[in-house]
């Protein structure tokens, strides 16, 4: 049976684990959550139309299609559930999730090296976008003030990033121990992943307040800046997950507000 991630997360599960090669793990599996994360806002987008809006279902009479209809629009929604719910299973090596990665930059250290590889990016000294004086001593003047500039900005992204990663970790953990996670996951385990009786999580702590409809966009809602954050402050590089959205929504409306059924009996 799954566990819950709020019961079970993995503090500690790496400290046998060299700090430079926790930092290329986690390099790597961000990389692979920003994947799994955009699959699910994919999926979210098209269920806009699907499940939370009636673009569809208002053109369905009831009739024996309406049963077909019921059978798709529930398993997109299960669809988007359960891959949700996979980005907050509990942290482990194998898995590409956000728990595992916060775990393996949990460290100050880690943290300090990782905040500081954006001073790499800012050496100074780069004259390529001013036309220095004629004057040889102005021009130095200006290209140590150009240096200094370039570095201050340097620093002030390191100590940006080092809070950022702080926050993302934090927010995550808020996330982890929240009911509203619990729920979705005891529903995921329960009723989607598996077929059961009683979950291991009403086992060990008793009744689980059952999930509600909007849970899911919540948490997605609050997973995205994380995700964000993470990816932005590991990898270097950033990624503009609105843009990504707009095109995910645009994609979806030119689909389903374009079909028309025609339910035959």
């Amino acid at each position: 049976m799954c566990e819950n991630p709020a019961k079970t997360h993995g503090m500690g599960i790496f400290e046998d684990t060299s700090k430079a090669e926790r930092i290329e793990l986690a390099k790597a599996r961000i990389e692979r959550v920003l994947d799994h994360l955009l699959y699910v806002i994919e999926l979210h987008a098209n269920n806009e139309f699907v499940v939370y809006s009636n673009a569809l279902s208002s053109q369905i009479p009831r009739s024996f299609a309406a049963n077909a209809f019921l059978v798709f629009q529930r398993s997109m929604y299960q669809v988007e559930v359960v891959r949700l719910c996979a980005l907050w299973d509990r942290a482990e090596l194998p898995r590409e999730n956000i728990p595992t990665v916060m775990e393996l930059i949990d460290d100050d250290e880690i943290i300090e090296t990782l905040g500081d590889d954006n001073l790499r990016h800012w050496p100074g000294g780069n004259m390529s976008t001013v036309t220095p004086s004629d004057d040889p001593e102005i021009a130095e003047v200006e290209r140590q003030s150009l240096v200094e500039g370039e570095r201050q900005f340097g620093r002030q992204q390191a100590a940006n990033a080092k809070a950022d990663l702080r926050k993302a970790i934090a927010d995550g953990r808020e996330i982890i121990g929240s009911a509203r996670l619990t729920s979705v996951m005891n529903m995921r385990n329960k009723h989607l992943a598996h077929s059961l009786t009683v979950t291991v999580e009403e086992k060990r702590h008793g009744p689980v307040q059952p999930m509600k409809v909007g849970d899911e966009t919540t948490l997605l809602n609050a997973s995205i800046p994380i995700v964000e954050r993470l990816y932005r402050c590991i990898t270097g590089k950033g990624f503009m997950m609105d843009n990504s959205q707009e095109i995910d929504h645009r994609n979806a409306a030119a689909l389903w507000n374009g079909c028309k059924f025609d339910v035959l009996r």
